[in-house]
């Protein structure tokens, strides 16, 4: 396995994923040239309030020089009106093709992002067009009065040059938005900002060289300047963010120095496993039954993946009951997986007792040391009132543990030792 797959997944084959998002793509283009047609009826009237506001002469100095260039001016903002009135339907048809392939924190910020972006993007254009446009000529044309000058302008190319800078700070909006909305949702930190990086700037300045006019340079460069330095200015801190933090997860050294976190999933298994307090430095999230929902199973990729988990240890699942893909999309991830198998341990005695779960518990090693696990062990062995210890690879049918019994299944040979030492009675099953 080379890549990550979700439990849902279905596999569908490319061909398929290409004609779902061709049926979509065509949908949203249909709406977007009824839409132009239908704005292309009052564009004239919308035009002539934006130009009165753009006008930066006390008496009108704005003409049409090239009839040909206004009328292709007049449908480019009838479709750009298009594009922004059909963005509802355009986000509902993207995140319905993309859902079944992000993980959950992925689609909860996909679509904040979207919302948010769709109130900035209006309210952007509202404010470009009515104030910041205005000044920014009212300031140049200033110049001309400076060397006696007579302004005279063309109305499509003051138009061309309004909708690229309004393009560009919706384009520069829309990569800000993405950075902080990623930084809050835990997705984007120092470890993976290249990757971000590259598709945040590479997407936004293909855009934006896409509208700018060729025969501007000048503002080309200026944008593409000012568009990454702002990005890169709000990111600072999201991309050099360390790695996140989070259910209680604390990086663990073994003893070569390597750092870990491991993570403890608290699955209940419909009620069969307890609830134990996990060691000490682990993580612990809580489910109902990881290898039966597969809403579950995601979840737990995504808390694994975003914060940088690299062992998980199952309450009561048996790795083997896991699905095989789930395993290898876990590994993919760099994750390891081990189970405590409580479920089990809970059928080899009929009192209440915790001291079989706190053992498996105890002797979990990697990364911590097979020293420190045994410490562990028998510091629990000591303050219980245990005779008799059984251990062995597998819990043998019938086992019926009594008050001063317990089961270590996971006991390595010092452990063992040094229980001989200490004069408890040891039983051996192999089966």
């Amino acid at each position: 396995m080379n890549d990550l797959h979700l439990s849902s997944d279905d596999r569908s084959s490319i061909q398929s994923h290409l004609d779902e998002f061709a049926r979509r793509f065509t949908s949203i283009v249909i709406l977007v040239i009824i839409l132009t047609i239908i704005w292309s009826i009052s564009i004239d009237e919308i035009l002539h309030y934006v130009l009165l506001k753009l006008d930066p002469c006390a008496d009108n100095c704005i003409n049409i020089y090239s009839p040909d260039e206004w009328a292709g001016t007049r449908w480019l903002s009838a479709s750009l009106l298009g594009l922004f009135t059909a963005a509802p339907y355009a986000m509902v048809q993207a995140y319905s093709f993309a859902r079944p392939g992000l993980l959950p924190s992925e689609r909860k910020a996909f679509v904040s992002w979207m919302v948010i972006m769709w109130g900035l993007a209006f309210s952007s254009l509202f404010l470009t067009i009515t104030e910041f446009l205005p000044w920014l000529y009212a300031y140049g044309h200033s110049f001309n009065d400076d060397t006696g000058l007579i302004g005279i302008y063309d109305a499509a190319e003051m138009l061309r040059i309004s909708i690229s800078i309004a393009w560009a700070i919706v384009l520069v909006l829309a990569a800000m938005t993405i950075v902080i909305v990623a930084g809050l949702s835990k997705l984007l930190w120092s470890g993976n900002a290249g990757w971000w990086r590259l598709r945040i700037h590479g997407v936004m300045l293909m855009l934006l060289w896409l509208v700018i006019p060729s025969g501007l340079p000048g503002l080309l460069f200026t944008l593409t300047i000012l568009a990454s330095g702002i990005v890169e200015l709000v990111g600072w801190r999201t991309f050099r963010a360390p790695m996140p933090a989070g259910f209680g997860l604390k990086e663990l050294l073994d003893y070569e120095g390597g750092t870990h976190r491991v993570l403890y999933v608290n699955c209940s298994c419909n009620g069969t496993s307890p609830e134990i307090t996990p060691l000490n430095g682990m993580g612990q999230v809580s489910y109902r039954a990881v290898c039966r929902s597969t809403d579950e199973q995601n979840n737990l990729i995504d808390v694994v993946k975003r914060y940088g988990v690299n062992k998980v240890i199952f309450s009561g699942c048996v790795v083997d009951s896991l699905p095989v893909q789930y395993v290898d999309s876990l590994r993919f991830l760099g994750c390891k997986c081990d189970s405590l198998d409580l479920a089990h341990l809970s059928v080899i005695r009929t009192d209440e007792r915790l001291i079989d779960y706190q053992i498996a518990m105890s002797s979990l090693v990697g990364p911590w040391s097979e020293t420190a696990a045994n410490k562990r062990c028998l510091n629990i062995l000591e303050n219980e009132n245990i005779n008799s210890i059984h251990y062995g690879p597998k819990i043998p049918f019938g086992l019926n543990l009594q008050k001063d019994e317990v089961w270590i299944g996971s006991a390595n040979d010092s452990l063992i030792k040094e229980i001989k030492e200490m004069g408890y009675s040891l039983t051996y099953h192999s089966n």
